[in-house]
């Protein structure tokens, strides 16, 4: 069985190693790269961050991590949970959900809601009920990258949560061996 530390630090490395991935694959949407590298690499950063999430909440779970109520529910009080994070990351963090949010509308405005296709080394374009129209090859991938870049940016900060999380308050709470004492309370 593997040590704990070893554990985190290889959840942290995964988490940072993720993150710049997203970002090299999310910054490539942005130039004409021939040729298109598909969506098998997005597609593999998608199951890494899902594995990265589900181990986190993992933790958190096994950690007895501070709840609050919600309704019927008890859930994660974040707030807690972010006080061991620097002020300058949590800036940071907000910086890239918000660039998320704009980079979400600007793609959906570009892309609308047009289906790129491919059959038989012939490119499509399509609106919702409407036939396929025939394009070039540089058109469909102007068109895919655009909507490779929604998707990638979704990847910055499904990566950059286990980011935080794994180096800042991970640690924080086997260190301290209390979720309560997050908040300064007593247990």
């Amino acid at each position: 069985m593997l040590e704990e530390g070893v554990i985190s630090r290889r959840l942290l490395g995964s988490a940072t190693a993720g993150f710049v991935a997203a970002a090299a694959l999310h910054l490539a949407t942005f130039a004409p790269v021939p040729p298109f590298l598909g969506d098998a690499p997005a597609l593999l950063l998608l199951a890494g961050a899902l594995v990265l999430l589900v181990a986190m909440v993992a933790r958190l779970r096994r950690a007895g991590a501070p709840t609050r109520p919600w309704g019927r529910l008890r859930i994660y009080d974040w707030r807690a949970l972010a006080s061991p994070v620097p002020e300058p990351m949590r800036w940071l963090t907000f910086a890239l959900v918000l660039y998320v949010l704009v980079n979400f509308l600007l793609s959906l405005a570009l892309a609308g809601s047009v289906t790129a296709t491919a059959s038989g080394g012939r490119f499509y374009l399509s609106l919702p009920g409407a036939e396929p129209r025939e394009v070039s090859g540089e058109e469909y991938d102007a068109h895919h990258r655009v909507t490779a870049r929604l998707f990638s940016g979704h990847l910055l900060l499904f990566y950059l949560v286990p980011l935080v999380y794994f180096r800042f308050v991970d640690p924080r709470l086997a260190e301290l061996g209390r979720p309560s004492a997050l908040q300064g309370g007593s247990a």
